[in-house]
């Protein structure tokens, strides 16, 4: 088996890319946040691949559906590519699932929910990650125990729309994308 080679960097959707209205899935309610832009500049030029990572338990409770958050992340992902042009991810994965949804598809129990690593794992699997040399950006204190969770280091966002208690496991607690990007660039060289 082929020894995993590639460094990425794992970035949650609301509130690190865009800003977090709680469930957050409206074309309209697209707005990026600041910083996101240039960290993802900075990231893409130290030759990082980048995963967006998400969770959007909305799909389960119905209120809205699996084809809105792709519409979402497309017009996401051209939102970036305005100011970006070469610009892709290099992989989104999305947890729709949760305990307490109404959408019988989507109402379990599952390992891809951050916390739990499956989304992580899945991308690394398919694009040759080694974990140990990545990173994962969120605004949640449950990003960052996913990033411990999949043995990758965490920082934190605090600046994406709604504000989350700080984690205590963090390597950092930043503004946005571009500080944490900074960061990440800076311990890799």
């Amino acid at each position: 088996m082929e020894k995993a080679s590639r460094k990425a960097v794992f970035v949650d959707r609301d509130g690190v890319l865009n800003v977090d209205l709680g469930y957050t899935y409206k074309l309209s309610d697209l707005r990026l946040v600041d910083g996101a832009v240039d960290g993802l500049k900075t990231l893409q030029k130290a030759g990082y691949l980048i995963v967006m990572i998400t969770n959007q338990s909305g799909v389960a409770r119905g209120f809205f559906s699996i084809d809105q958050v792709h519409q979402f992340n497309n017009a996401l992902t051209q939102a970036i590519q305005t100011q970006i042009q070469s610009f892709k991810f290099d992989a989104v994965m999305i947890c729709p699932h949760h305990t307490e949804g109404k959408v019988a598809e989507y109402s379990v129990a599952c390992d891809c929910r951050k916390p739990g690593t499956q989304l992580i794992t899945d991308a690394a699997a398919r694009l040759n990650i080694d974990l140990k040399r990545s990173w994962l950006v969120g605004d949640k204190a449950s990003d960052i125990e996913c990033a411990i969770n999949a043995g990758l280091t965490g920082i934190q966002v605090v600046r994406g729309g709604k504000q989350y208690p700080h984690s205590k496991q963090a390597l950092a607690i930043v503004p946005t994308l571009k500080e944490a990007a900074d960061i990440i660039v800076k311990q890799s060289l």
